[in-house]
């Protein structure tokens, strides 16, 4: 059976193409982040090294990866103050759906291992947890120092509906929107067995 010149040209870039792929994905020697989305909501979720480039930065933020000393990290900086401009959840990791259904109505413990960095670095942080249609969470004041040093919450979303999408896990870097520099090193988002006591924060 003779091929079609047209046709050849179009399998045979098709296969040039795979096969660039599968050297890129398995090559010896290369390493691959593996995709945090792909553990089991109640194993908790952690993102660290380059997967920190899963966060975004809403208008006004900026936030980029960097390394230093082995140590990858994301510096965010925010131009603008929480409560100016286009309203956001500041530098934000998006959560796929089965994490804020999973999450809904349970008690979950939201860790950012920070530090205040860089040439001119942000004394001061705010977390939050954004649960759209539902309820977002209070924001959590952190202190910086240039020490990784961790700023956790616990926070109870609303349960599910029918308009629950996704969620949110952000952080606003510079508080007084001067675009002071905050480093982070670690997200963390883990089921949280609380008490009565802790509930009630």
């Amino acid at each position: 059976m003779i091929i079609p010149d047209w046709l050849f040209y179009i399998l045979s870039t098709l296969f040039a193409g795979l096969l660039i792929a599968f050297s890129l994905q398995y090559w010896p020697g290369q390493t691959h982040e593996a995709n945090p989305f792909d553990a089991p909501p109640e194993a908790g979720l952690v993102i660290k090294g380059k997967q920190l480039g899963l966060m975004q930065a809403a208008q006004g933020l900026t936030a980029e990866i960097m390394e230093e000393d082995d140590t990858v990290f994301l510096r965010a900086a925010a131009g603008q103050k929480p409560d100016e401009g286009v309203r956001s959840a500041g530098v934000f990791l998006t959560l796929p759906k089965k994490y804020s259904t999973a999450y809904a109505n349970s008690m979950i413990e939201y860790t950012m291992v920070v530090r205040g960095a860089g040439p001119t670095p942000s004394p001061k942080i705010i977390i939050a947890y954004y649960a759209p249609g539902r309820g977002n969470s209070p924001r959590k004041m952190c202190t910086l120092s240039p020490q990784w040093t961790p700023c956790t919450m616990l926070y109870k979303p609303p349960a599910a509906n029918d308009n629950n999408m996704v969620d949110y896990a952000g952080i606003w870097p510079d508080l007084e929107g001067l675009s002071r520099t905050v480093d982070i090193r670690e997200i963390s988002i883990k089921p949280h067995a609380n008490t009565p006591a802790e509930a009630s924060k």
